[in-house]
């Protein structure tokens, strides 16, 4: 009897789940698995190494080569065939970061305002909510030059603010935080960024 499969530390939740070609129908669709994107989020989009990725993952060095093999697989038969590709989305949990012009409630402003409301959403329930000075308001540092490390060391998913300039959305998605502008927020629109 084989061992019980570990649980992978999966950070990276994807926006969009399926993707095909407009120019020919194949019926077919490929399987990307959940593991097998965060491999290609680390690999390709983080520009980690082998072995941070697979530490970063909670795998071994060769479970995680075999993890991206299978995703790169995968990728390239959807561009060859012109099948379609949908990733099984296993995250019920994810992390948003909305900057707020208030403490205590939920009032997005500029990438610059006072405050970092951080909620923490598992299986449709926040399960918790921090507040954080944001040092872009605090120590007059550029949003873009901040932000993006901050959300990755809080292992952001999404970003909402009032307005979101081209280059704080870049550099956001460069560490796989997705962003929004949004002039008005409710925590109840929480549950709506996961779909």
């Amino acid at each position: 009897m084989g061992r019980d499969k570990l649980k992978r530390k999966l950070q990276f939740k994807p926006r969009c789940k399926r993707f095909g070609s407009k120019g020919c129908e194949s019926g077919d669709t490929i399987h990307l698995l959940h593991e097998e994107m965060e491999a290609l989020f680390l690999m390709d989009a983080q520009g980690l190494y082998q072995a941070d990725a697979a530490e970063q993952m909670g795998v071994s060095r060769t479970t995680f080569a075999r993890i991206v093999k299978n995703a790169r697989e995968k990728v390239s038969m959807m561009l060859i065939s012109g099948a379609d590709l949908v990733i099984e989305d296993e995250k019920a949990d994810y992390r948003v970061l909305v900057v707020s012009m208030h403490k205590e409630k939920v009032a997005p402003g500029k990438p610059d305002a006072p405050f970092l409301l951080l909620f923490h959403v598992h299986e449709g329930e926040i399960i918790e909510e921090k507040v954080y000075e944001n040092p872009a308001f605090a120590q007059s540092i550029r949003p873009g030059q901040i932000l993006p490390d901050l959300c990755s060391r809080l292992q952001v998913n999404f970003f909402i603010a009032s307005t979101v300039g081209a280059g704080l959305k870049s550099a956001l998605l460069s560490k796989g935080v997705f962003s929004e502008a949004k002039k008005k927020f409710t925590k109840e629109m929480l549950f709506s960024l996961s779909v």
